[in-house]
């Protein structure tokens, strides 16, 4: 086949537009848009860095490699200067010399893209004449090196809303380059730890590190003169514990409230001087002419108390059993290890909302959350779709189907899918239903939702009527094909021949509406087919989070102790990934058009062809 031909049959393939030449020229319009859209002046004009946005080429390797790293070509490619604008008033005119926003945003960036989850390393790298070059010279680093400190402030001077707004304009970039179509939303939430650790508590608060108790110095004071009456047992060296009921009324009726450990000694013989400590410790509680008798002296292990009252002997202590990290939340998933364990996790949740492109077979994130634990996971659908209202609203119309699992299954996630036009894909939460052959057959329908016939045998899915909202079922008089077991079968409960609705074209029909029962009626019938075919598809959201623990590494055991620190680092790791993976299918979809030009292989035409999308699922997401 002649080249023309060749090259002219590459331009008709749909993918051809994901090439990074054709990309490149795309982007040329939406960086300017982007800036004339983002005009707001930075006030403070004495800048430690200067970033500027330069074109450059980007040349794909044959292994699939990008020369001189993704870094380079995410820079390249699209013109951070927005950010600037878009955090101007984090900022004053009358401050001190400051870095430019873009430089620190992307410094940030490309540790993560580049896998250096510990600042401190990826700071050494930058600070490396040779190898930090290439860092310094994309972000528009000039002789300031910035520290973590610098890093740590500017994180929390743009906060979680500010880092919200920058993702959201990196998702409307690939929108505009048909990347993103918003047809297919899959919700998800990934568990990672805090960097605190949990100790044992669950019902802390805020209050727990300012507990006052009354009385302390004199109970301490009769449990010493209690032991130093009793040496003679030869308890001397035993441990001695005071305890406290936990006053918090924060734990539930059913659950006993633990005893609070405020200080914990023991007593042992005083050899040679005794420290300022320990003569102050027995001054304290009033023993230090009793122990001198006995040349003992009090042997501090452990002490909670913080502040003490001297007027009236009380004592403020904070609870030994608070974690650093007060904000976050215990979360119960499945073991990766055996499914059929739960393991408990003491951080974060993050929520992602992933758009599936199954034409493109590619799966970007839209939008993202945070929160502590995963108690209110369900609820974050509507949080995460009144995001992508918010940033993308001609966009989120194009919204056809919403797939989660069952910790999402709340009535009011259904109602507000429905209310927006989607269709709900949710896995259905049984709770404690009585789900006996019997039961089912008393209620009239099965654990899907399906009726039975007064035949007792199950009706199948005849449509939807989108007008009543309502399913329609029907037996379609399947007692006549029966063979003679299970017709006997059937025959002994019910009279077939006495049946009313043999003589009907369907036979017996029933309606189900989603009014009655909202979470287990839907537009798509649960158990068929299509359904099941739909749902297939949730694993996009698995897969998003999975890239972000194992691949990218950036929710593995991170180094916050805060909501806003995780809040932050959530935004980050949905942004990371965003441009991860698009610039990957660029990166793929380039060199598999080169190498056909080159060998015209039958195989990379097969590959280049587009998939293949059920009719089913096409139907409903409307693709042209």
């Amino acid at each position: 086949m002649p080249a023309s031909a060749r090259i002219v049959r590459c331009l008709m393939n749909p993918f051809k537009k994901f090439t990074v030449a054709h990309i490149s020229k795309k982007l040329n319009e939406i960086n300017i848009n982007i800036s004339l859209s983002h005009q707001k002046p930075f006030p403070n004009l004495n800048f430690l860095s200067n970033y500027r946005f330069k074109k450059r080429f980007v040349k794909i390797l044959p292994n699939g490699d990008i020369q001189r790293g993704l870094c380079r070509m995410i820079t390249s490619l699209i013109d951070f200067s927005f950010i600037r604008s878009l955090v101007a008033h984090c900022y004053s005119e009358y401050g001190p010399a400051c870095y430019d926003p873009p430089s620190l945003f992307l410094l940030d960036l490309f540790r993560y893209i580049d896998g250096y989850q510990n600042m401190s390393k990826f700071l050494e790298l930058l600070r490396d004449n040779d190898r930090g070059r290439v860092y310094r010279t994309h972000a528009g680093i000039l002789d300031n090196i910035p520290c973590e400190a610098t890093f740590s402030v500017f994180r929390a001077r743009l906060g979680e809303n500010l880092y919200n707004e920058i993702f959201h304009v990196l998702v409307d970039i690939f929108h505009q380059l048909e990347m993103i179509t918003f047809n297919i939303l899959a919700h998800d939430g990934t568990l990672y730890p805090t960097w605190a650790r949990y100790k044992g508590c669950t019902y802390f608060c805020d209050q727990c590190d300012c507990i006052t108790v009354d009385n302390v110095i004199g109970k301490v004071k009769n449990r010493i003169l209690y032991r130093l009456n009793k040496l003679s047992e030869g308890n001397l060296g035993s441990e001695i514990r005071l305890y406290e009921d936990c006053p918090s009324d924060r734990f539930p009726e059913d659950v006993k409230k633990p005893r609070i450990e405020l200080f914990a000694f023991k007593l042992a013989f005083a050899d040679g001087e005794l420290t300022e400590e320990q003569k102050n410790t027995a001054i304290l509680f009033g023993v230090e002419t009793e122990l001198e008798k006995h040349q003992l002296c009090i042997h501090t292990l452990r002490s909670a108390v913080t502040a003490i009252n001297f007027a009236d002997g009380s004592m403020t202590m904070a609870c030994p059993k608070l974690p650093k990290d007060t904000d976050a939340k215990i979360g119960v998933r499945r073991d990766p290890q055996n499914p059929n364990k739960k393991q408990k996790i003491f951080g974060y949740n993050l929520v992602l909302t992933t758009s599936v492109e199954v034409h493109l077979k590619i799966e970007l994130p839209v939008a993202v959350t945070n929160i502590a634990g995963n108690a209110d996971e369900g609820s974050q659908i509507i949080v995460n779709d009144d995001q992508i209202d918010a940033h993308h609203c001609a966009a989120a119309d194009r919204v056809n189907i919403d797939i989660a699992d069952a910790k999402y299954d709340i009535t009011k996630n259904y109602e507000y899918i429905r209310a927006k036009g989607s269709i709900p894909i949710i896995d259905y939460n049984r709770r404690r239903e009585n789900l006996s052959r019997q039961a089912l057959i008393d209620r009239g329908y099965d654990e899907k939702g399906w009726p039975f016939a007064p035949c007792g045998l199950l009706c199948r899915p005849n449509g939807f009527d989108k007008k009543y909202q309502r399913l329609t079922f029907c037996c379609f008089k399947q007692c006549l094909n029966l063979r003679a077991a299970a017709l006997k079968s059937v025959q002994d409960k019910y009279d077939i021949a006495m049946c009313p609705h043999v003589e009907n074209r369907t036979g017996f029909t029933r309606h189900m509406y989603v009014k009655e029962h909202p979470r287990l009626i839907n537009e798509v019938p649960r158990g068929s087919k299509r359904y099941n075919l739909i749902k297939k598809i949730r694993s996009a959201s698995e897969r998003a989070n999975s890239t972000l623990k194992e691949d990218l590494k950036i929710l593995e055991k991170p180094r916050i102790l805060n909501a806003q620190r995780a809040a932050i680092l959530a935004q980050m790791a949905a942004i990371v990934l965003l441009l991860h993976r698009a610039f990957k299918f660029v990166v793929k979809t380039t060199i598999l058009f080169t190498k056909l030009h080159q060998t015209n292989d039958p195989t990379i035409k097969e590959k280049l062809n587009p998939p293949r999308i059920p009719k089913s699922i096409l139907n409903l997401i409307q693709l042209e």
